[in-house]
């Protein structure tokens, strides 16, 4: 199965305002991460991948993914 962002966080049971929160931007920032529209940097990529329980390989691999 090929994970996307949106499928970690919901695995993960987590909400937009919540992750949004954690990573400190807003919402629909967020959701252009899920929908492969906006890069991730270095830093959210290590901040999901203690968020998802996953190593930061993962996390940049579901964004690889999300645009698909």
């Amino acid at each position: 199965m090929q994970y996307t962002l949106k499928s970690l966080r919901l695995a993960n049971r987590k909400t937009l305002a919540e992750v949004a929160s954690v990573l400190s931007v807003s919402i629909r920032a967020l959701l252009r991460y899920e929908q492969g529209l906006r890069k991730i940097g270095l830093e959210q990529v290590l901040i999901l991948s203690k968020i998802y329980d996953c190593s930061a390989e993962d996390i940049i691999r579901a964004q690889l993914n999300s645009g698909q």
